[in-house]
């Protein structure tokens, strides 16, 4: 038989109290019983008997009032286990913002196990979100790709062509496919980025050197364009963080800044301490971000509407993202200018 958390309590207390009274009452009984053995008078006894019977007809008056307060006890005790309860069965029924409220509890281990059970269910809402977001984003995206590899191939085996027209429809398919290899694993990083089990494996590094790997990645592609890539590094930084986010943050910039950035243009990448804490910056000397798109270039897939420039609208979505796993944000520091300027600000780590 199924019995409440409450109902339980309540009757394990009341056993507790009976038992008390009932104990009370043998040793009252024992006391008097030997107070008379001593005397052996008559009236002692009747006397001891007469004690007893008060002292039982008080412990009668006085029980019902005593499992009350016992029931109020017990309902108070029981009051955080149920609203945690409670809390856990809104989540599982889809209502992720609800969480326990602990205002109202004392600082004692009940409050710390609800404070722990609410950052589990931050923990599990994030995950449901990056989840969703990640199925919606790749439905959505992925479509096009696939129906242009579709199209391809039903117009290549719709009559006999050359085998120069097969090999042209083989490579646009083999290139429809690259680009959603590409989104595909973009997508995937962007839904494994969960701050709180990425800080656990933070570990101090160079900036400095993060920088000019980046660099030496790209120089072949910059060289290859005809852009000038310029590295400007303050050495002896030390970065709390993921070496290869920061790297791959870097490397979505410059992929960024090469694909924007006119032949005979420059990329500035770079590190640098501010006034407010560290700074990595991308500086190129392209068309530039204008201001009404500071903000929205950030968001998944976002595009300038105009821009001749190919890609999936997902690069500086998981850079803005890696920012924020480190604490840090990412932003256009020039909006409206000729020449488009990202910078990622990190605070100055602790002193220990």
């Amino acid at each position: 038989m199924k019995i409440r958390l409450h109902y339980r309590a309540f009757i394990y207390q009341a056993i507790l109290l009976v038992a008390f009274v009932l104990v009370q009452l043998l040793f009252f009984s024992f006391i008097e019983y030997r107070d008379w053995r001593d005397n052996h008078r008559e009236e002692t006894l009747a006397e001891n008997l007469e004690e007893v019977v008060d002292v039982t007809a008080m412990n009668l008056l006085l029980l019902p009032l005593m499992l009350a307060l016992v029931w109020w006890f017990s309902r108070r005790i029981i009051n955080p286990v149920r609203r945690i309860a409670d809390t856990a069965a809104g989540i599982g029924k889809g209502r992720f913002d609800e969480r326990i409220d602990t205002r109202s509890m004392p600082d004692d281990d009940m409050r710390h196990l609800a404070e722990t059970l609410n950052a589990a269910f931050e923990h599990y809402t994030s995950a449901v979100h990056r989840l969703r977001r990640f199925s919606g984003d790749a439905s959505h995206q992925i479509r096009t790709p696939i129906a242009a590899m579709r199209a391809t191939g039903e117009v290549a085996v719709s009559r006999p062509r050359s085998a120069e027209d097969y090999r042209t429809a083989i490579g646009d398919m083999l290139a429809e496919l690259e680009r959603l290899s590409f989104m595909v694993e973009q997508l995937l990083q962007l839904s494994r980025l969960d701050a709180g089990t990425l800080r656990e494996r933070f570990r101090p590094f160079l900036a400095a050197e993060v920088v000019r790997q980046s660099a030496q990645v790209y120089a072949p592609l910059c060289e290859d364009a005809g852009i000038t890539l310029e590295c400007q590094v303050e050495p002896g930084i030390e970065v709390p963080g993921i070496e290869a986010l920061a790297c791959e943050l870097l490397n979505n910039l410059l992929d960024n800044a090469i694909r924007h950035t006119p032949r005979g243009g420059t990329i500035r990448i770079g590190v640098s301490r501010a006034d407010n804490g560290i700074r990595f910056y991308v500086h190129d000397s392209g068309e530039g971000i204008p201001t009404e798109f500071a903000e929205t270039i950030f968001e998944r897939f976002s595009q300038i509407p105009g821009s001749r420039h190919g890609g999936a609208g997902l690069g500086l979505a998981l850079a803005a993202d890696i920012a924020a796993v480190h604490g840090g944000r990412l932003a256009v520091a020039n909006p409206g200018c000729h020449g488009a300027r990202f910078e990622w600000t990190l605070p100055l780590p602790a002193k220990s």
